[in-house]
């Protein structure tokens, strides 16, 4: 004979396990939150914006000269991570790690039609990825006239993180949630496996439900 869970049924499996649930959720809680307090290092990030724009020598600004432009910036977002600009940077600041490890930590976005290069610079230390940032758009900007020939671009807006920065991960009510979840699904996962191994009858309803037979009487348990 084939059983079938209704919502009756799964929620009384809740019911009977929900201590054991709630304790899970609280271990894989209190676990989340131990490792993001304890063994994940803060970053932060500072953002500098570049403008491309058209020749700073040129009297005008029209269409094909703002076609030209946005068709560059792919080109520039290339420059800006190559060794050209970022072995400067390494070499200027003194900063320890490579230029690999630098360009790791270096995201490069512009949205769609837009003259705007936002440099993102990601590090342990919101200065360091203040100074790093500015750092990427001053050596760019420099060296963008000798590698293309060409004086369209200006610094927008400089990477300041301000004197009490967030760090942007990592997100400890993030992980807290995906542990509370993780641990309420293993908890349900449990109870829905212990239910289905006993196969103990413990209720009428149970009794009925399992011989499809109506219950004529109980017999009460005295004690000796």
């Amino acid at each position: 004979m084939e059983e079938t869970l209704n919502l009756e049924d799964i929620l009384e499996v809740i019911k009977k396990n929900l201590w054991m649930i709630i304790s899970l959720m609280l271990l894989f809680g209190a676990i989340a939150a131990f490792a993001t307090a304890l063994l994940m290092t803060p970053q932060y990030e500072a953002n500098t914006q570049i403008l491309v724009s058209q020749s700073e020598n040129a009297d005008s600004v029209n269409n094909q000269d703002i076609q030209a432009s946005l068709q560059l910036i792919n080109t520039y977002r290339d420059i800006i991570l190559s060794p050209t600009v970022l072995d400067d940077v390494v070499d200027g600041l003194g900063l320890e790690q490579s230029t690999g490890a630098l360009a790791n930590q270096i995201t490069v976005n512009n949205q769609d039609q837009s003259q705007v290069i936002t440099v993102t610079v990601s590090d342990e230390n919101p200065q360091n990825a203040e100074i790093i940032a500015n750092e990427i758009a001053l050596v760019f900007q420099d060296r963008i006239t000798e590698v293309m020939n060409v004086d369209n671009v200006s610094i927008l807006a400089e990477a300041n993180v301000g004197d009490d920065p967030s760090p942007v991960s990592p997100q400890p009510l993030v992980n807290i949630a995906i542990g509370l979840i993780l641990g309420a699904l293993l908890g349900v996962g449990i109870a829905f496996l212990r239910a289905f191994l006993d196969k103990r009858v413990t209720t009428e309803e149970e009794m009925e439900r399992h011989l499809e037979l109506p219950v004529l009487g109980t017999i009460a348990k005295f004690e000796k």
